[in-house]
Formats: C-alpha cells, sequence, structure tokens
C-alpha cells in the first residue's frame, strides 16, 4: 500500500492506512474472542472512511479523463479543409530523418512561416507514392524557400534507410507516425496535406504535386476534383447496403438480388419508375414463368431448355403433379429477384440483365443462338388476295396469337407467314379456336391460304446447365 502512490495525498493516505493495520493488528487473531468497545468500532470506522476518500481522490488525479488520450492526453480530434490547425499540432515532437537540421525530433513550429507546407503521407510498398514523389523532387517547388515538403510514413527508420540506399531520394520524412495521422486519418496512399497561413487548404490526391498544380497552391487555389476524402468507415466484411457510410450507397448505380422462395408471399412481379431509378420484382416464379416475364413474347415459345432436370425450371413439365401440387412446389424451386437501375439503362436491358442473373445464380446459363428448328409456315395455296371487312384480324396478330405462350401449356411451335403475304392483309377467325388445328386448317382455306411443316433457321434462346470455367 505505501507503494501505490507518491503524492502528498498518497502519503497521507499511507498513514491511516497504517494507523489502521496497527489498530487490527494489535488484536488477537480470533476475533471472537475480543468485544470491541463503541469506540473503537467507530475509530476503525472513520480511519476506513477516510482512507477510502484519499484514496479515490489519488486515483482521480492520476486516471485519464474519459475525454482524454493515452496517458490522459487530449484526444486528437481530425482537421478537415478550411480547419484552423490547433496549437498542439505544431508543438507536438515528431521523430524525423534527412530534415536540413538533421534532428532526430522536431516540431512543425519550425516551418510555421512557410507559405505552404505539404504533407505528404506515404510508405516504402506504395508504388504511386514512390513515382509522385520522385517527380516532385525534380521540381522547382521541392527547392522552393517557400514551401516545406515532408513525407510521413508509419514505417520506422530502419525501412526508411534501406529504401533510400535504393532510391537515394533522401526527402525529409516523419517516421513512425502516429500524430499526422490522427489529424489526418486516410485509408489510401498517397495522401497530401496542405498547410497554409495555419489552416488546411486541401486535402489531395498525388497530382496537386504537378507544378501548375503547386503554382495554384502558393496563390491558396486548388482544383475541386483534386481534393481526396477517403472512407474511414467502410467495412469489406458488410455487404454494401448494410454500410454506414453515405457516399457507399450514393454510388450505387444498380443492383439486382436473387431470391429463393419465400414462404408467406404469393407469386407476382412488378415494375415501377421514380425520377432516378427503376425497379423490377418477382416473388415465387418457377425459373420459366420467370423467363416469360422477364422476356418479349417473341421469345416465349423460343426457348429451348437443353438441361436435364426440368422438374426444377418448370412445374408444368413436371411429372408428379398429383402429389406435388403448384404450391408446394414453389416452396422448393420457387425462384425471385430484385433489380434496381437508374433510368439511362433501358427497361428491355435491365429486364435481359436480371435474367441472366438469376439463371445464373440457379445454375443455368443461357444464349441467343442461330439453329435449325421446326417451324409451322402459313403460306398461299395460289395467288388468290386475300379480303375481309376492315374490322377482322390481320395476319400479323394472327402470328401474335399463334404464337402466344402461355405458362401452364407446353411449348407451342413457331408459326411463321410466307413472303408472299401481306401481314396486313385480313381474315375473318376467331382467336379463341386457334389451338384447334382442325379449324385452323379449314379458316385459312376459305381464304386460299395452309400450312406446312418445315425446319427453317430461327434465333431461339437456349438454356444449359452451367459449366464450370
Amino acid at each position: 500500500m505505501n507503494n501505490f502512490i507518491r503524492t502528498g495525498r498518497g502519503i497521507a493516505c499511507s498513514k491511516l492506512v497504517a494507523q489502521y493495520v496497527n489498530l487490527v493488528n494489535t488484536q488477537p487473531r480470533c476475533i471472537e474472542s475480543k468485544v470491541y468497545s463503541l469506540k473503537e468500532l467507530l475509530t476503525i470506522r472513520t480511519l476506513l472512511v477516510i482512507a477510502t476518500v484519499f484514496y479515490m481522490f489519488s486515483l482521480s488525479a492520476q486516471t485519464p479523463r474519459k475525454d482524454s488520450g493515452a496517458k490522459g492526453l487530449k484526444i486528437i480530434e481530425p482537421l478537415k479543409i478550411g480547419d484552423t490547425v490547433p496549437d498542439e499540432f505544431w508543438t507536438a515532437s515528431l521523430n524525423a530523418m534527412y530534415n536540413s537540421s538533421n534532428k532526430n525530433a522536431i516540431t512543425l513550429k519550425e516551418l510555421k512561416n512557410r507559405k505552404l507546407i505539404i504533407l505528404d503521407f506515404w510508405a516504402t510498398w506504395c508504388g504511386a507514392c514512390i513515382g509522385s514523389i520522385q517527380k516532385y523532387v525534380k521540381t522547382d517547388a521541392y527547392t522552393d524557400a517557400d514551401i516545406a515538403f515532408l513525407g510521413v510514413t508509419y514505417q520506422d527508420k530502419e525501412e526508411v534507410t534501406k529504401f533510400n540506399e535504393r532510391f537515394k531520394l533522401n526527402f525529409p520524412t516523419i517516421i513512425g507516425d502516429t500524430v499526422l495521422r490522427a489529424y489526418f486519418p486516410y485509408r489510401i496512399i498517397p495522401h497530401i496535406v496542405v498547410i497554409q497561413h495555419g489552416k488546411v487548404l486541401t486535402v489531395a490526391h498525388s497530382e496537386i504535386l504537378l507544378p501548375e498544380n503547386v503554382q495554384k497552391l502558393k496563390e491558396g487555389k486548388y482544383q475541386e476534383y483534386l481534393a481526396k476524402s477517403d472512407i474511414l468507415d467502410f467495412d469489406k466484411t458488410k455487404v454494401i447496403l448494410d454500410q454506414k457510410n453515405s457516399r457507399i450507397k450514393d454510388a450505387i448505380k444498380s443492383r439486382t438480388v436473387i431470391m429463393g422462395p419465400i414462404s408467406g408471399l404469393s407469386a407476382f412481379g412488378s415494375y415501377k419508375k421514380t425520377d432516378s431509378t427503376q425497379r423490377l420484382y418477382l416473388t415465387n416464379h418457377s425459373l420459366l414463368f420467370a423467363m416469360y416475364k422477364l422476356l418479349d413474347v417473341y421469345w416465349h415459345n423460343r426457348i429451348f431448355l437443353k438441361i436435364s432436370n426440368e422438374d426444377q425450371f418448370d412445374y408444368f413439365g413436371f411429372e408428379d403433379q398429383q402429389k406435388f401440387p403448384y404450391t408446394v412446389w414453389l416452396t422448393k424451386y420457387g425462384a425471385g429477384l430484385e433489380s434496381i437501375a437508374p433510368l439511362n439503362i433501358p427497361k428491355k436491358e435491365l429486364k435481359w440483365n436480371a435474367l441472366i442473373a438469376l439463371l445464373n445464380t440457379n445454375g443455368y446459363d443461357l444464349s441467343v443462338v442461330e439453329k435449325e428448328v421446326e417451324t409451322k409456315l402459313i403460306y398461299p395455296k395460289g395467288n388468290k388476295k386475300l379480303h375481309a371487312p376492315a374490322d377482322n384480324v390481320t395476319i400479323e396478330e394472327l402470328l401474335k396469337s399463334l404464337n402466344y405462350q402461355q405458362k401452364d401449356m407446353g411449348r407451342v411451335p413457331i408459326y411463321l407467314s410466307s413472303d408472299l403475304i401481306d401481314k396486313q392483309d385480313r381474315i375473318s377467325i376467331d382467336l379463341h379456336k386457334i389451338r384447334d388445328e382442325e379449324y385452323l386448317q379449314n379458316i385459312l382455306s376459305e381464304y386460299g391460304l395452309k400450312i406446312k411443316n418445315q425446319r427453317t433457321k430461327q434465333s431461339i434462346i437456349e438454356v444449359t446447365e452451367r459449366r464450370s470455367l
């Protein structure tokens, strides 16, 4: 106890405690055998209270305050552009190498009267730092008496000496730095700080050291785009959307989130625009139906699956539907996505990119290829011209209806029309009955048209299982 503190309070406290110890030590070891008088008990209690109070006051004189740094020093507040540099900045002792006074320790107060003070935070392993310093020391600015240039590194004397034995730069350098970095924290180097008239003029990239930029600095000017502000709270263990820094979130141009089945939601989709973004959303779809939603109708019956197991891709190709209802199937194989992008990306492109991401995540590739496939061609039997009232169906409308693909049907054939037919010609036909081939053939025959099967080269979408790179 006598050694716990070397102050006047500590000595006084020690004496009080010693008195208490002596009092106790004079008593028998077996406390049960001694009955203390009230006066003796009060004396013991008083000594203990006084000793405790002195001990607490003594500790408060030695313990750093919560708003202080290590060893009771004031915590350094980082400085920003425009801030006035505090007195402590100028008087802090800094370990130095290659300075003009050949001192091992300097203060920046010695440089306070210079028109510019340039602090270049660097490291011996930083190629960009070395390159910019090598260029700077060859300029007139380096020998300008109005400018103080100091390299600043956290590395020690041995590492810097080894570096300079190789590069022979020997520019003034603060080594083993912790103080200046606290004033000007950074994540990326080079990190250039310029001080003028006791204020932070700028914190910038290494391009600020180019001769034309240094001249502007002497005039108290600099190009705004050269200013540098590191994101210090970036956490590489967190996903981008969980980052706290607003600059990171504002930098997100587009994103696509791929989802599996979501219990408690039905299958739905939406597309909406705001003033700056567009958002595409799908939940609990089969992969094939998601393709229908994300592709133009033109492609729906041009999707060809070349995969070993269609059960997880398309419920309506699933063999055991009776035992495995659609809602149950979706809880195992359902898929969804959310895609957000700026308005300068066309809607069609947004959908296509989202589709690629969805299929890739689920183990599939897709590609648009030219292949010979079975098609059905509508062609004229002779030179008969088609005639029908203006309110009836054009050949173009008929083809769209024939090629329309419903999600609960197998892939319908690809219908084409001969070049000899004007697609704006009209026929009288009930589009609700065109899946009845006999009905279709009879109506077309009335207008001198026939259908034949043939193989033709067509653009199709082919889905394959994803191959490893």
